[in-house]
């Protein structure tokens, strides 16, 4: 096992970090262990580090919840890690808005992204680098068409012609650098709502109700 100094750590491994003061850090160690889950080995990917810290295992929550069915976010505003399992019975669109919510994150490869949203509907190439913005039209109608190239389609969205709108900036490494989540959720009154969940590219999150 590699010894290492880590001045930041969280057991939940999610997009942020609590500060642990000791004299001048935390020792831990890399713990390269296996996992089996139901009696099935797993291969760990290289996105996720299990530590060993005072002999206690430091596993990622994301890596524990997306094998046992569930997805973990991090809301900073009320420092509250949320677990939700994958929804069983809804549209394709729901357990995609979903997946984006609590499977996606910054760091992820184009492999992984379309694991879970296949291609995209719409690539746009920024001029000024090589990076891609992806566009996935969830939910969308057989006959939707929309022009714009990185713009959210919220007239689309209020009147129903898609349930949501997912854009992934990517960087030049080829890793998901920012995405946008737009999306829409009915009240009792049958009045369509728009949310917005922006992970942006320094890992802070961000969403509220589309006025």
């Amino acid at each position: 096992m590699k010894k290492f100094l880590l001045g930041m750590m969280c057991g939940a491994a999610l997009t942020a970090s609590t500060t642990l003061y000791a004299a001048d850090g935390v020792w831990a160690l890399l713990f390269p262990v296996k996992f089996q889950f139901d009696g099935e080995s797993r291969d760990i990917e290289s996105r996720f580090t299990v530590l060993n810290y005072e002999g206690h295992t430091y596993v990622p929550l994301r890596l524990m919840t997306e094998e046992l069915g569930a997805g973990a976010a991090y809301d900073q505003k009320t420092r509250t890690v949320s677990v939700v399992k994958e929804p069983v019975g809804g549209t394709e669109a729901e357990r995609k808005v979903w997946a984006a919510q609590y499977r996606l994150e910054r760091g992820m490869g184009s492999k992984d992204v379309k694991r879970w949203f296949g291609d995209p509907s719409q690539v746009t190439w920024i001029d000024s680098s090589s990076q891609q913005i992806w566009r996935y039209d969830l939910g969308a109608k057989t006959d939707y068409r929309f022009g714009s190239l990185n713009e959210t389609d919220v007239q689309g969205l209020k009147r129903g012609d898609l349930d949501a709108q997912l854009f992934i900036r990517w960087n030049g490494e080829g890793q998901v650098d920012r995405y946008d989540l737009w999306y829409t959720s009915r009240a009792d009154n049958g009045e369509r709502h728009i949310y917005t969940h922006i992970v942006y590219p320094d890992g802070s999150t961000a969403g509220a109700l589309y006025e």
